[in-house]
């Protein structure tokens, strides 16, 4: 009987033990929550279904080649993380809103509740806000693009685009996807011309591309393919139409009409940046 009161009490002494430490740590654990309004530091990857990666904070994440990026991946120059209000959006929402931004917005908005230095997977979407007229959503480009196979212009007019005197060789970029170099230089003229061979394939934005020849212009045919994700500026969109000379790409897709799964890890925002902020 003794040895089953021993036990009754040393059970007892263990439960109201487990009961303070629930009651001592809950209000522990609400305290280091994020709420809605803190200023905190986001890192993130995003990545589309397929597993490329749409976009991430990380330098080292656009430095490796063995990753997949989507064509709307944008690399930063730097590892700072991105500071955000929990449960705010960031920036201005008129239509349409820049990628990173749309992001960070929706990153934003599921922060609260996790705690400071915690990494968690979040599945983010977004999508096309009521209203928005159809000249705003819907942008036509045409799929060939011509260039010229040399141009010609003064020396301080070539001084003030390069910010360079011009030299015989000098490369000079009009089109990533057509090289041109400085091909004579005199007193009044600079003479620079461009090549590409033809039948060769070159990367656009919107998609692969084909040289071709035309006269004294080259051109380059884009074989736009519909339901493609593609970036304009800091604008992501989807090609929603391809015709014989036009494509329409569609902005009323944050993000390309997919969801992103994105790896979040939250971080402090130093007091020094607040107090500026606050300044």
């Amino acid at each position: 009987m003794i040895h089953r009161i021993k036990f009754a009490l040393v059970m007892l002494f263990f439960l109201t033990l487990s009961f303070f430490a629930r009651y001592t740590d809950s209000p522990a654990a609400e305290k280091d929550a994020i709420k809605p309004g803190d200023k905190v530091g986001i890192q993130f990857t995003c990545r589309f279904p397929s597993g490329e990666i749409a976009a991430s904070t990380s330098t080292a994440v656009a430095a490796d080649s063995s990753l997949r990026k989507s064509r709307v991946f944008m690399p930063r120059s730097k590892d700072d993380p991105l500071e955000v209000t929990a449960g705010q959006s960031v920036g201005a929402k008129a239509f349409p809103v820049p990628f990173l931004d749309e992001i960070a917005s929706r990153i934003s908005m599921s922060i609260p509740g996790m705690k400071l230095g915690e990494t968690r997977t979040i599945e983010i979407r977004s999508e096309l806000p009521a209203d928005v007229p159809e000249k705003e959503r819907f942008l036509q480009m045409a799929r060939i693009r011509q260039r010229p196979k040399e141009i010609r212009m003064t020396r301080d007019e070539y001084k003030s685009r390069t910010r360079k005197d011009p030299e015989v060789g000098a490369e000079y970029v009009l089109d990533p996807a057509i090289p041109g170099k400085v091909a004579s230089v005199s007193e009044n003229e600079v003479l620079i011309r461009f090549s590409a061979q033809p039948g060769s394939v070159v990367e656009t934005p919107f998609g692969k591309g084909t040289i071709r020849e035309n006269g004294n212009q080259l051109e380059i045919v884009i074989d736009a393919v519909k339901g493609t994700p593609v970036l304009t500026g800091p604008i992501v969109g989807r090609i929603s139409d391809v015709q014989e000379k036009m494509f329409t790409i569609d902005y009323g897709h944050p993000f390309a009409g997919e969801p992103l799964t994105c790896e979040v890890k939250t971080e402090k925002v130093s007091e020094a940046k607040l107090s500026k902020e606050e300044k």
